[in-house]
């Protein structure tokens, strides 16, 4: 197959998965924030975010390390998968066993500590699922991915509403969340099973040292990336109370699963192409490097735009009369989005080519920065404080990226393509703060409009885009 046809094929499957996931995840989160209220719905995301903290001791980077290998050599994957899943199975009890241990030395109520118990084994089940769907990804057969994954929010949305419109708490809302990932376990074995490889019932203890120190450099990327995205949830929790945790996150999540929706139909396709690309066309890599970062930008400038413009109307509209206060915060962390959705580009090149410590040093160095932001800024300005601290992060990271790749492949000179989104992005902005009295969901239409007609009056596609968009429209 094409790789442009096997690129749209997985994105495209992807996407669909994305989308109906994520208007599902959306929603439900906004009935769960509406429902809990500031405080309660604080509790939930701390319990989440603090749990994700420990899935790195869990995953130790495998489900990121195996994609590569399996890809590479598709004759592995049976040995790998086996082997990886004993892993897992180890290190899944000795999670829960830190999360228990550690939330009962911080000086948290009994209801706090029982619903970080419950949303640490759904975490646990989760990760344990994702060493099928890595299986599945490297074998750039991402609809079934997108199956599974449409199966259980879909089933996971349904129970949660039940729930919570029959009048239950968060309690029962964290068993739900464990019942959809017992589910998600199941069916990935069970397509696993028919469709890609058997698993055997083998222990090589060789193969054990080799995806654990060689997964290091992932899974140490994985930890350094949970810290960097939820230890602010952590720390206002720490330094403020539950309902500036639920300000926060009213704010900070709508906007990180937008840009997780983005990145991840993007990166779940090129991942193993970027990776084949390594081995088989530096040109190709470079290329294809250049041209996603572009779309990345094209993409990031004006949702940035649109949700700085438009924060209150946003708020509005997902909380009615709820989580005011939620606005700055909106509005601050709307600036990360076209760096985020670059950074995931960038990162990505990283690990394809073998620099994957270069990533985590970066990530690492990314979250230290982050935490210190954290500890000057959310004493004095609370959730504020901590929407700055990420904005600024995520610059810190970019420039991290950017450096190393310009170092250890070659300048790509990406900033290159920024210009002229931007430009484009800042005119519809002006159009959309002049008409901000206008229907929202009109106001969205004619700003895309705009937007695109801009970047055509600006040439920001050339004939490489024209080619591709071409060579995808015939083929599909």
């Amino acid at each position: 197959m094409n790789t442009y046809k096997t690129i749209f094929k997985n994105t495209l499957a992807t996407a669909l998965s994305q989308v109906i996931t994520s208007i599902l995840g959306f929603l439900l989160l906004i009935y769960i924030a509406r429902y809990l209220g500031e405080t309660e719905f604080g509790k939930y995301s701390f319990a989440v975010s603090f749990t994700l903290l420990f899935i790195i001791f869990q995953d130790l980077g495998i489900s990121n390390f195996i994609v590569i290998e399996i890809a590479r050599r598709k004759e592995i994957a049976s040995d790998y998968l086996t082997n990886a899943l004993e892993i897992k199975t180890i290190s899944s009890v000795l999670v829960f066993g830190l999360i228990y241990l550690t939330i009962n030395i911080m000086d948290y109520p009994p209801e706090t500590r029982h619903i970080v118990y419950l949303f640490g084994i759904y975490t646990i089940l989760t990760y344990f699922a994702q060493t099928f769907k890595s299986v599945f990804q490297a074998f750039e057969k991402m609809e079934y991915v997108a199956f599974i994954t449409t199966s259980e929010k879909t089933i996971l949305f349904l129970l949660a509403i039940y729930v919570l419109t029959s009048g239950f708490g968060l309690i029962e809302l964290a068993y739900v969340h464990i019942l959809t990932g017992a589910f998600s376990i199941l069916l990935s074995y069970y397509i696993c099973f028919k469709k890609i490889e058997k698993p055997k019932i083998t222990t090589n203890l060789v193969l054990w040292k080799k995806l654990i120190v060689e997964s290091i450099p992932f899974g140490l990327n994985t930890l350094f990336g949970m810290m960097f995205f939820k230890i602010d949830t952590v720390m206002l929790s720490v330094f403020q109370n539950d309902a500036d945790v639920g300000i926060y996150n009213a704010a900070y999540i709508p906007l990180l699963s937008l840009v997780g929706i983005i990145s991840t139909m993007a990166i779940s396709s090129l991942y193993p192409v970027m990776s084949r690309y390594f081995i088989d066309s530096e040109e190709s890599l470079t290329k294809i490097t250049i041209l996603s970062s572009k779309y990345m930008a094209i993409i990031g400038f004006p949702i940035c735009i649109g949700c700085f413009t438009l924060a209150k109307q946003f708020i509005e509209l997902f909380y009615v009369n709820q989580y005011s206060d939620s606005v700055i915060a909106f509005r601050i962390i709307s600036l990360y989005i076209p760096l985020r959705l670059v950074s995931s580009i960038t990162g990505t090149h990283l690990t394809s080519i073998n620099k994957q410590r270069l990533r985590t040093l970066s990530v690492a160095l990314g979250s230290l920065f982050n935490i210190i932001l954290n500890l000057i800024l959310i004493p004095s300005l609370s959730y504020v404080g901590a929407s700055i601290a990420t904005v600024l992060s995520e610059v810190f990271l970019y420039f991290l990226f950017i450096h190393y790749i310009n170092r250890n492949y070659k300048k790509l000179e990406l900033h290159n393509y920024y210009l002229k989104p931007l430009i484009a992005s800042l005119l519809m902005g002006g159009l959309v703060y002049y008409l901000k009295d206008m229907n929202l969901f009109l106001l969205i239409l004619l700003a895309i409009i705009v937007y695109f007609g801009i970047l055509l009056v600006l040439r920001a596609f050339d004939h490489e885009d024209m080619n591709i968009v071409n060579q995808l429209v015939r083929r599909s």
